[in-house]
């Protein structure tokens, strides 16, 4: 089996401009390092839950996302809707979130103050930016990975989605917008991706 090694943040550097820092622990100098010790010091406790998924690679997958699988709706080419299956799909590990939201707030000026008065109507939804990498793995090439994504990006529908950090935002269905894929020069088994998911849920209105 070929060897698959990649250095990830560089991957993310070419693709999206993410530059990962480089700590140094020692200075670049001549002189012999301080001799410390680190005797008595205690190592922190390990709070990585116990059954957080592996990669392929055994490390684990920290804050990963994953597509619920059922029946969604999408456009036939007839501009017909049609519903179809799909299973379940793991983001692909060098996926990365950004979460953010706004409040719907009215603020009136006030004559001769300072300051406004705020009403605060409601929150906006959840914006979610996702942009990841999919790489070549033992079990599934990377162009595998894009084509399995890209049947989740034709739904006209809400999207079912678990993970960590969706449950700590409260976030169980998500809309997908504005996708985004490119192939990197001399590497086609990366194919950087992103897209923007909008929380979404169901809305009772009481009359």
């Amino acid at each position: 089996m070929a060897d698959i090694r990649y250095n990830v943040s560089q991957l993310f550097k070419a693709a999206f401009g993410i530059q990962q820092p480089i700590y140094i622990t020692e200075p670049f100098t001549s002189k012999a390092p301080a001799n410390i010790s680190f005797s008595g010091l205690e190592v922190m406790p390990d709070f990585t839950p116990q059954n957080t998924p592996k990669s392929w690679m055994g490390t684990p997958i920290l804050f990963g996302a994953k597509f619920m699988g059922g029946n969604y709706m999408r456009f036939k080419e007839n501009g017909e809707i049609e519903r179809i299956r799909l299973d379940d799909f793991d983001l692909p590990p060098a996926t990365m979130f950004s979460f953010r939201r706004a409040k719907n707030i009215e603020k009136t000026l006030i004559s001769g103050g300072d300051g406004t008065v705020k009403e605060f109507y409601s929150l906006d939804d959840w914006v979610i930016d996702v942009r990841g990498l999919c790489l070549d793995e033992p079990t599934r090439s990377a162009q595998e990975q894009i084509t399995q994504l890209l049947q989740w990006e034709e739904l006209v529908d809400g999207i079912g989605i678990s993970g960590q950090l969706f449950e700590q935002h409260k976030i169980s269905r998500v809309a997908l917008d504005s996708w985004n894929d490119s192939l990197q020069q001399g590497k086609p088994d990366v194919v950087p991706f992103q897209f923007q998911l909008f929380s979404d849920k169901d809305i009772i209105l009481i009359l």
